[in-house]
């Protein structure tokens, strides 16, 4: 099947909110063997609106996915719009209604009633986070999906709602496994793998490099099953050190669950990272059971301050050195009763580099238990990337010795 995207929004059109929805949808509908032939971006504008649904009408793909315009604002037409192209009457849904009652605890504006409006033969997709529910209608041999625009919400409502129903609809059967690796570049990786690449012709490999780790994909129809499985073997069998997950959980989530298994409590001393190694472990849940305490020690007073940082040591050898690093976490480990602890210094730039200590150079310590290991590592790309690679490189190496402890 194919499918036709289209996104509305003024403030989609004009770059104020960064379209990620289609990226979004266009890879769960790939995983399942939809094609996306096409993704538009409209305003909030009727003849622009009523143009794309032309175009989509006259078109070989049999779905369409809007996203946006579905709030209880004058400027939020998407669904009067599309019912009205389509001829379809609408009344009021009272099991919408009663969602917009129970999010509100009773009583709600007047201009969130648009939100309850739907054809008597759109199936609803419940939106579970937000006030405004998403349809699905099947008219002339086409399929429409209606979903809302915030990702927060269109996340869970297509996952959960759309996609089992589309899944019914495709009747093509694929196979695909997905890995997050870590430990190399994406082009050592994909040297590594050329051999295998190969090999397995009618096997489609993939990688998407995110900033510190690598997504990969490995697709096959069902014709090819065979060889699907073998280039899935020898994949895992080339890649079982960098292999980090098979269900695309996140160095983060794997970290934790990893901590939650063997009983350990984590505490973290960052300083150029300034925090962000600690929020990336909290933005896992279930955190709170191994996350024991974070430290942002951004100056060397504070380092001194906290962390008993000896002045002497930070003279002689600066703030981002092997040294500081490793007063940093025996700092922790006077301070609370953690099985783990990280301290992070670095220059993330884009000033404050030296010919000794270049922009992107990060110092960092882990203690584990009564061990602990340092190491010296330079990081590309500009203050933010720096940053957030220093943190995925820390998990990385804890997962590591994680693994095999």
């Amino acid at each position: 099947m194919k499918a036709y995207l289209l996104s509305i929004g003024d403030e989609v059109l004009n770059g104020k909110v960064v379209n990620t929805n289609a990226a979004f949808i266009s890879r769960e509908l790939d995983k399942i063997g939809i094609e996306v032939l096409r993704t538009v971006v409209v305003g909030d504008n009727e003849e622009a609106i009523k143009g794309e649904l032309l175009n989509f009408q006259n078109s070989t793909a049999e779905i369409l996915i809007t996203t946006g315009g579905l709030g209880p604002t004058p400027d939020d037409i998407t669904k009067e719009v599309l019912f009205r192209f389509l001829g379809l009457k609408t009344k009021k849904n009272q099991a919408s209604l009663e969602r917009l009652q129970a999010y509100f605890g009773g009583n709600f504006p007047k201009a969130n009633l648009k939100q309850t409006y739907f054809p008597e033969n759109a199936i609803i997709l419940e939106n579970k986070i937000g006030t405004a529910d998403g349809a699905i209608i099947r008219e002339k041999g086409k399929i429409y999906l209606v979903l809302v625009g915030p990702p927060v919400e269109l996340k869970p409502m297509f996952l959960d709602s759309a996609l089992p129903l589309l899944k019914k609809e495709e009747r093509c059967t694929a196979y695909e496994s997905e890995f997050i690796v870590m430990g190399k570049g994406e082009s050592a990786f994909v040297e590594d793998l050329a051999p295998l690449y190969r090999a397995y012709p009618r096997v489609k490999f993939a990688s998407y490099p995110e900033g510190g780790q690598i997504r990969f994909e490995i697709r096959a129809d069902a014709k090819v099953l065979e060889d699907y499985q073998k280039a899935l073997f020898e994949f895992k069998r080339l890649m079982r050190e960098f292999i980090i997950s098979e269900n695309g959980e996140r160095i983060e989530e794997v970290v934790v669950k990893k901590l939650k298994e063997k009983g350990y409590k984590i505490s973290v001393s960052e300083s150029c990272t300034g925090g962000m190694l600690a929020a990336l472990l909290v933005n896992v849940s279930g955190a709170s059971e191994v996350f024991e305490e974070g430290f942002v020690t951004y100056s060397n007073e504070a380092k001194r301050k906290y962390l008993g940082v000896k002045a002497e040591t930070l003279n002689k050898e600066g703030a981002v050195s092997e040294a500081v690093v490793l007063e940093m976490i025996a700092g922790i480990k006077r301070l609370n009763a953690a099985d783990v602890r990280i301290a992070i210094s670095g220059v993330a730039g884009p000033t404050g580099g030296t010919p000794e200590k270049p922009v992107g150079l990060v110092h960092y310590a882990i203690g584990i238990k009564d061990e602990e290991f340092a190491e010296r590592k330079i990081f590309k790309g500009n203050r933010e990337q720096i940053r957030r690679k220093a943190c995925l490189w820390v998990l990385y190496r804890l997962f590591l010795f994680l693994k095999t402890r």
